[in-house]
Formats: C-alpha cells, structure tokens, sequence
C-alpha cells in the first residue's frame, strides 16, 4: 500500500502542485507490449506510447538483449577522444535512412537539447560563412521545440512559454498552420497554404537579419497535435529557398515513421538543412538525440585546432553506449517491421475508428496522420467555441479512462492517441471502446442535457 508520503519529495512536471495531491501518479511496476501494470498488477494501455517514444511497446526483446550485451560490455565512455562499437554502429544505421543529402550526426540527449544544438550550428554556420548579423530565427506559429531556454525562444505556446518570453528572448512566429480555427478562413483540403503568406511577410522584412526557419513538419504535437496538409510544409521550403534562409525541421515527436512516411518532411519531398531527431530513437529505452545536417552546413566547421571552426559543444552522456545499442536495435526493427510502409492498414482503421467520435456533441474535429491519431472538443461544434476551462472536461475524460485501463493524457483540448507500431487491430478497437466509454461517462456526469 502507498505511503501517504510517498510523493513528498517529488516535484512532477507539467502538474499542478494541487493535481499532484488530489490526483498522485501511478507507481508502474512493470510492462510488456502495449501494456503498463501498476503495484496492484492492474494493467494499463499505453495510449501516449509514454510521450511519444514507445515505438515498438515496452520490453521488445531485441531491444532488451541489445541493452542487455551492452551492459555486459561497456556502459558508458566519454566521446572525446573515444567512441563505443554501438555508436559507431548507430551513425551508419541512421545516415542510411536520412532524407536527402544529409549525412553528419551530432549527438546528444533528448530532443530540447538536439534543437539547442541545431540553433548554435545555425548561428555558428554564419558566423562561419561571413554572414554574424544572421542572429534571428523565424518559427511556425504554435510550436513547440523543447523546455530549455534556447529552445523556448522558438516555442510560441502562451501556457509554456510566454513568462520566458518576457524575461528572456523570443523568435519572430508566422501565423499558425492551425487547419480546424484557419488563421485565413480556408478549408485544408483546397487551401493554397495561405497561412504562409506571413512567413513570406517575415522573410521580406527580416531575411538579411534571419539565421533560420524552424518547424515542426506535418503535426504540431505540444500545442495540441494539430496536423496540417504537406501543400503548407512545400510552401515554407520554398519560400525559405527562395530567400535563400536555412531550414530547421524539428521531428523529435515525428520522426521514423509516425506520420506515414520515415520522417515528415518526406510528404513535402524535400530535405532540410538541419534535422531534430529523438524520442523514438532507442525505441523508448533510454535518452538519446541527434542533430542531423547536410554537407554544406558540415563543410563551414571543417579546420584545425586554431581555426575556431571547431563546434564546441558537449554532453556528459553524449553518444552513451546503452542508449546507443537500444538505438540500434530499433533502428534494425524500423527496417525488418518494414516501417512506415506495413503500417497502413492499422493507420486507416485508427482514422476510420476515431471518425466515429463525431456522435458526441462536444467533438469539433477529428484529425489523423499515419499513426497520430487526435479529438479536438468543443463547446459549440457550429461555432467551435471553446470548453470552460475550469470544467476540465478532456482531464476528466482520460481520468475515466484510466480508472478502466487505458493511460491517455489531454493537451488542452484535445485528447490524442500516440500507440507503438505493435499494437493489433484488437487492442485498437479496445482502446477506442473504452475511450468511448469515458466520453459517455463524462457526458453523463457533466454535461447531462447532450
């Protein structure tokens, strides 16, 4: 039994101190697949892939015997002046299926650090290249690129990032490719990615000043996993080649394969300069991140020890040899699973099921992509005003539903599905049967007269 001070000492994130109390975590003892079981034994679907990362459930055994070995071998080793057998191994697994030209992997530790370092690149590559006053980045309106400083000033979520942003530093934000509440009053399926229109605006005024463009492609996942059509990600290519401007594509959350296609940027099939890799990395074992970049970026750091063309930046942990191992094995597991192609058919049946979410009065719009799946809800779907806030109607939704087996966190308003590669078509009915079941229940209990 729970201790009643067992959480005394922790401090959990994204928490309220008062939802901590009135709602203490799970205490997970152990996992297989799809599934999360608590000290009690009682067993959980993993609906979020435990933030994005669980690629192919929990405790595949490849992965587990990759570790495993490697644990018997060497844990770790400082990547200065020495490098594991696993990470060596790591680079050419993962440069064989980058997009493109891009061919240099510098690695780190969990993705808000792979975007730290791919803004001081940016920086660094035009201090480089004669072009210092490039200190501006451009981002896409309701981004989210991590928690660390330097990766907050590209964000642009009032609830995370507007307090840092008065009291540090902020990018320049076009307006957002938010397809359900369109900026421009279009409709996603014949628009011209008019929203754009204000990158162009910004890369007019600021292109001498701007060192990059960063984005998430495809899905904006932090802000509400708000997916937007591939006519919207060629458009920002395009204007950023027209203006001559690097481009930072961030596929923390959607990289290998979760969109449909290896890496999102591939919908628009065009290659960035630089490229934000983790999360799915090691398949979810451990932390691990890349920053990924073409020739001509690489080409500017080349020179002795007194060029000052060296990248001076470090992890502790960079290119650990554990991490690295799980990150080869499921990398391997990516190719033998035939990853993003043999996920089609468990891809429709997750649009098709959650389609079926529009019975409810308070669902405004259901969007899908490859294996993202989310529910947007509202008060008034012919208006698309917004819940009241304080009802939290979405938090008590995925409470329901963990108190009937399956773990899903709200952002906002949306509730949003994020499952491993494995899951069977069973499992998936089940998941969206019980989803089912707390939207009833949580009709029922608050808003009785739908």
């Amino acid at each position: 039994m729970q201790s009643s001070k067992a959480f005394d000492h922790l401090w959990m994130p994204f928490t309220s101190w008062q939802d901590a109390i009135d709602y203490p975590p799970l205490v997970i003892k152990r996992a297989s697949g799809i599934h999360l079981y608590d000290r009690d034994d009682k067993s959980y679907i993993d609906g979020t892939g435990s933030w994005w990362v669980s690629l192919f459930g929990h405790g595949h055994p490849r992965i587990t015997a990759a570790v495993r070995k490697q644990l018997e071998q060497v844990e770790h080793v400082m990547m200065a002046g020495c490098i594991t057998e696993p990470t060596l191994h790591l680079t050419e697994l993962l440069a064989s299926i980058l997009p493109g030209v891009m061919s240099r992997i510098f690695l780190s530790d969990n993705g808000s650090t792979a975007v730290e370092v791919a803004l001081k690149m940016a920086l660094q590559y035009h201090a480089l290249t004669g072009c210092g006053n490039r200190t501006r980045f451009i981002a896409l309106g309701g981004g989210y690129h991590g928690d660390t400083l330097g990766a907050m000033t590209v964000g642009s979520i009032p609830r995370y990032h507007a307090l840092f942003h008065d009291r540090f530093k902020k990018a320049l934000y076009t307006d957002p490719p938010y397809c359900y509440r369109c900026p421009c009053g279009k409709e996603p399926g014949s628009c011209a990615a008019q929203c754009m229109d204000s990158l162009e605006k910004l890369l007019d005024e600021y292109h001498s000043s701007v060192a990059a463009f960063i984005f998430e492609p495809m899905a904006q996942g932090a802000v509400g996993m708000r997916i937007y059509p591939a006519v919207v990600l060629e458009r920002c290519f395009a204007l950023c080649k027209k203006f001559g401007i690097l481009t930072i594509a961030d596929e923390v959350a959607m990289g290998f394969g979760r969109t449909g296609k290896m890496f999102a940027c591939e919908h628009a099939h065009v290659s960035p300069d630089i490229m934000c890799l983790a999360k799915g990395l090691t398949g979810g074992y451990l932390p691990l991140a890349a920053t990924v970049v073409n020739k001509t970026i690489f080409d500017a750091f080349k020179g002795d020890a007194f060029s000052n063309r060296t990248f001076e930046h470090g992890h502790t942990f960079t290119g650990n040899a554990l991490a690295s191992a799980a990150a080869c094995a499921s990398l391997e597991l990516l190719r033998e699973y035939d990853i993003p192609a043999s996920l089609g058919a468990r891809s429709s049946q997750l649009s098709k099921l959650l389609r079926t979410f529009y019975r409810y009065d308070i669902v405004g719009d259901v969007r899908t992509l490859g294996m993202v799946g989310a529910i947007e809800l509202v008060a008034d779907r012919a208006t698309k005003k917004r819940l009241p806030a304080r009802e939290r109607i979405p938090f008590t939704i995925c409470r329901n539903a963990r108190a009937k087996g399956l773990l899903i966190r709200p952002i906002g308003d949306v509730i949003y599905f994020m499952l491993p590669y494995l899951t069977t078509e069973e499992q998936l009915d089940r998941v969206v049967a019980i989803t089912h079941e707390a939207f009833k229940e949580t009709i029922d209990e608050q808003l009785p007269h739908q």
